[in-house]
């Protein structure tokens, strides 16, 4: 039986967010067919893994290099090659995870910040990126336009060559499209959380969910804009946010609080607008269960373009009809199979009309529910996983990494990439400080 190393780049807990959750789900599916280790970044977890048919690692860098020299092929994502550098030494096939095209989403993360510093953040994370496609022998992404998009990079490094051509010319053997998944079994509701349970929402109240945190990238001012306009007209309509900012580490929320403070202003905090602190992953089914409808908002700009909204999957696998932006793979996914309504960015009157529309439509809103139940099943994490099973029963070392062909890349060394991070941290403590004065 192959062994395989899967590295999480985030802690994998009761509450986690969608690193954690794609490299758990990976481990149970792969377990299936191979002798699986999974490595957690944190040494302790309140998730249950007693019984589950792979190993764990929990923090221990020691016994993952001695586990990573015994694997038959390596999974890794975001700033592994950082954080374990013997990964760039190590002669076994790595499969590197790209399904969150990051220096895009960064453009979006730092805009509240200096240029000069966003400046000096792209460079690092470019240099990050450019590392991750030197490095890796195989490559999984989210979709097939998001792969257009790698393949692009890989290109410009050097990585689509006569060799990995003459492999395989629809560069197959070097990048795969391994999509965010959804649970293979249907959602179970184990108990009420929302209506007539939570403060002010009511058992007849029509609840709209944000699943997820409230990320920088995304556009939910715009949401309370239309909540706000719904809300002078009926009052049955409730908006609840599932998370607000990362569980386990310290994010920007400039949005979030502007969220807070918007909806403080409306009169709507609490009453109609309700903020989360975050749902554990084994209760998120509770609260989408008892929803009326899924929504999420953001910009159409380059991010959402290339962007896989990953918690939308978990309106598909409660079957839960949704309103999403203009823009992105899912918005395409939702408008082709009318698994819901899609508004134009930024326009909060449209986005509440839409909104009415399909939850007092109960012909749209039925026929979505049906469509839902169609398409689910592709994105089960037994078959989105199929491209990545595949590679790890023949794991290989790609050709032109083998016959060492130029690469268009040379590393800016970790000096400047670790500084701006200090800087980063020490930023942040500052503003925590400040607040608490």
């Amino acid at each position: 039986m192959k062994k395989v190393l899967l590295i999480s780049p985030d802690t994998i807990a009761k509450k986690m967010t969608g690193p954690g959750i794609r490299y758990y789900n990976f481990a149970l599916e792969l377990s299936k067919r191979f002798d699986v280790t999974l490595y957690i970044p944190n040494s302790k977890t309140d998730l249950s893994l007693e019984g589950k048919k792979f190993n764990v690692i929990k923090g221990n860098k020691v016994e993952l290099e001695a586990n990573a020299y015994n694997s038959d092929s390596i999974i890794v994502q975001g700033i592994a090659f950082r954080l374990y550098p013997f990964l760039k030494k190590i002669k076994k096939p790595i499969v590197v995870d790209i399904y969150d095209p990051i220096t895009l989403e960064n453009l979006e993360l730092r805009k509240f910040i200096s240029i000069n510093d966003r400046l000096t953040y792209h460079e690092t994370d470019l240099d990050l990126i450019l590392e991750q496609l030197s490095l890796g022998d195989y490559f999984i992404c989210s979709s097939e336009k998001q792969k257009d998009y790698w393949v692009g990079m890989l290109a410009a490094i050097n990585r689509v060559n006569p060799i990995t051509y003459s492999d395989d010319i629809q560069m197959k053997k070097l990048i795969g499209v391994v999509p965010f998944g959804l649970d293979n079994r249907d959602p179970v509701k184990t108990k009420q959380v929302l209506k007539g349970v939570w403060p002010n929402i009511n058992k007849d109240d029509k609840v709209i969910i944000w699943g997820g945190g409230i990320w920088n990238w995304f556009d939910p001012l715009t949401l309370i804009e239309a909540m706000n306009v719904i809300c002078k007209k009926r009052k049955d309509v409730k908006l609840f946010f599932m998370g607000i900012g990362h569980p386990n580490m310290n994010c920007d929320t400039t949005v979030a609080e502007e969220c807070i403070k918007k909806s403080k202003e409306y009169g709507l905090y609490n009453e109609n607008i309700f903020f989360n602190d975050w749902v554990e992953y084994s209760e998120r089914q509770n609260f989408l269960l008892e929803a009326d409808l899924g929504v999420s908002t953001y910009f159409n700009n380059l991010e959402t373009r290339f962007s896989f909204r990953t918690r939308i999957l978990d309106y598909l696998w409660c079957n839960l009809p949704m309103v999403l932006t203009k823009g992105d793979y899912m918005s395409e996914l939702v408008d082709n199979n009318e698994l819901g309504l899609c508004h134009s960015e930024k326009d909060y009157d449209e986005l509440a009309s839409i909104i009415i529309n399909m939850l007092d439509d109960k012909e749209i809103y039925k026929k979505s529910k049906q469509n839902i139940n169609s398409v689910k099943e592709q994105f089960k994490w037994k078959n989105v996983v199929k491209p990545l099973e595949e590679f790890c029963e023949n794991p290989y070392i790609s050709n032109d990494r083998i016959k060492k062909v130029k690469l268009f890349y040379r590393p800016n060394g970790l000096i400047k990439y670790y500084l701006i991070r200090v800087k980063s941290k020490l930023k942040r403590l500052i503003k925590k400080i400040l607040r608490f004065k």
